[in-house]
């Protein structure tokens, strides 16, 4: 669904009953009340996922949006990654408090600890890390022939870090040859 929505929609399609998942694109401040009435519309809505265009940042009145039936987050491909304010304003808000799987790019480790810990259904967390340091680091060294094993040895590092931090009964996997970077099952 890309935003504005025409209001000849809902005559044409009045109610949205059997809508399990959702895309929504270029999502901005100035759409919320339709994203509301769109997910007001979708009762059975499970995965929610933000395609947010380049040009726009995250907006973070998504997250004042409420539907009771949404349990899977995708905000990885939003092209935003999540810092510690807006890991906790996701883990506060009412989707994030109901997610149950969450996909996000975030740039803090200690933000994952806190998305784990206070995200209190989160069952799944696919991370995708992009803390800037590790970024830079990883543009260095492909340009000296060994991106790969840098990647993999500072995803390694940090998922040590985390196994450390977690409760022991959270499982973290570095998936760096699949799409997610980090799988942490709690």
């Amino acid at each position: 669904m890309e935003f504005p929505i025409n209001d000849q929609l809902w005559s044409i399609v009045p109610n949205l009953n059997r809508l399990k998942s959702l895309i929504v694109s270029s999502y901005a401040d100035t759409f919320q009340s339709q994203l509301q009435t769109l997910l007001d519309r979708t009762p059975n809505l499970h995965t929610l996922t933000i395609h947010q265009d380049a040009s726009l940042s995250l907006q973070m009145s998504l997250f004042t949006c409420t539907n009771t039936s949404v349990r899977r987050l995708n905000l990885h491909s939003s092209r935003h990654c999540f810092n510690k304010e807006e890991c906790i304003t996701l883990s506060y808000s009412s989707l994030g408090i109901q997610c149950e799987v969450l996909s996000s790019k975030i740039n803090n480790r200690e933000s994952i600890i806190n998305l784990v810990k206070n995200l209190i259904h989160l069952q799944i967390l696919y991370v995708y890390w992009n803390d800037q340091n590790n970024v830079e680091q990883f543009q260095l060294t492909k340009n000296n022939g060994k991106y790969w094993c840098k990647k993999k040895q500072i995803l390694d590092e940090l998922v040590q870090w985390l196994k450390d931090q977690l409760p022991s009964a959270c499982l973290v996997i570095n998936d760096s040859y699949c799409n997610y970077h980090i799988s942490i099952w709690v």
